[in-house]
């Protein structure tokens, strides 16, 4: 019964610290991810939203995450299946590290297609996430996990937006 009960033990340690040691968590009372107004552009026949996005990092800790210089559609997501991150065009797409200093914020701009300009409209509510991977001080600098981006396990969600097409308002 003793030896059961350590090795009970022993195997609930072991996943624990195997979960803090390779896996991540993210309080988001340290990160904070707020949409702001959003515009609206008519590019080609689309019609595309343009949302400002803001990580604001309350820590006291330097924030440091992974990111591509230009696709953004790699970490970020959008709830509503009426949007799709629109890819960005550019010359070289690297991975970067992302820092921010405690207590200040860094803007990204995602360009959020329409998909169906004939789907109604009237009203979207939205919100985007960020799958936020952090780099650990142990960590080479480009030396993450895909699998582990492709899991989506740190999303961080934004507040909500509701759109109206004809007068978008921040809600």
């Amino acid at each position: 019964m003793i030896q059961t009960f350590k090795t009970v033990l022993w195997v609930t340690f072991s996943i624990l610290i195997g979960n803090e040691a390779f896996g991540q968590t993210v309080n988001s009372e340290d990160y904070v991810l707020e949409l702001k107004k959003v515009q609206i552009e008519i590019r080609n026949e689309n019609t595309f939203w343009i949302v400002p996005v803001v990580l604001t990092n309350n820590s006291k800790d330097t924030l440091k995450y992974y990111s591509m210089s230009c696709s953004w559609q790699e970490f970020y997501s959008v709830s509503s299946e009426k949007l799709i991150i629109q890819l960005s065009e550019c010359g070289k797409n690297a991975p970067i590290i992302v820092e921010i200093p405690p207590k200040e914020s860094k803007t990204i701009q995602l360009d959020l297609l329409l998909l169906s300009p004939t789907i109604d409209t009237s009203e979207i509510k939205f919100k985007i996430g960020l799958n936020l991977m952090k780099v650990s001080e142990s960590q080479n600098r480009f030396d993450y996990d895909h699998e582990e981006q492709n899991l989506r396990k740190n999303i961080i969600w934004s507040n909500y937006i509701i759109m109206k097409t004809e007068n978008p308002d921040l809600k």
